[in-house]
């Protein structure tokens, strides 16, 4: 599988949305996002901007015991309010099924090297009604803080086919021959 990169936004000055839309709709995403806290935060997640009783979550912190928590409008993924974040989510987003995606969260908790950073494991999805391909992906602070400057959203994409461009001048060696080909205008020829 190729991943390509779908989108991206940083933050230049601190905000309450870190926000990618536009995205051409992919079988199978990674959401990237390094959320760094100005004051409290409150980071909650939504795809397509939808709301409503479409998410649903199964989550454990810290290695603990799973919670769920369903028919949601919104995905909380705070683990601290006051913390810088780094979040990985995997989305595999197949029309006509129901979007399901696996998400890590690894919190700084406090600054320094005195403390454990935390974590955060969740397996969440999204219901659309009607069925809507992932387009938009966001992440909306509703607290006094806000994400600051050079936070972080980037999106990857990949339709689960591989694919691969050779330019001219490309050297491939066959070892079982041994000998050298290069590629010129799109023909192999010996060297």
């Amino acid at each position: 599988m190729v991943w390509a990169k779908s989108g991206t936004t940083t933050l230049g000055s601190a905000g309450d949305i870190l926000s990618i839309s536009g995205l051409t709709a992919q079988k199978f995403n990674v959401f990237l996002s390094h959320q760094i806290s100005s004051g409290n935060t409150n980071k909650k997640r939504t795809c397509n901007n939808s709301t409503g009783s479409l998410y649903a979550v199964r989550y454990s912190a810290d290695g603990g015991a799973d919670g769920t928590s369903v028919s949601q409008s919104a995905l909380n993924s705070n683990l601290y309010s006051a913390a810088d974040e780094f979040v990985i989510d995997y989305v595999c987003s197949i029309s006509g099924e129901e979007k399901l995606a696996i998400m890590y969260n690894c919190s700084q908790r406090a600054v320094g090297a005195g403390t454990a950073p935390s974590r955060y494991e969740w397996t969440w999805k999204y219901v659309p009604s009607p069925d809507a391909d992932i387009t938009q992906f966001d992440y909306d602070n509703d607290d006094s803080g806000s994400y600051d400057t050079n936070s972080n959203l980037t999106a990857l994409g990949s339709d689960g086919v591989e694919s691969i461009s050779i330019q001219d001048g490309a050297v491939y060696y066959d070892t079982d021959l041994n000998k050298s080909y290069i590629l010129y205008n799109g023909s192999w020829s010996e060297l």
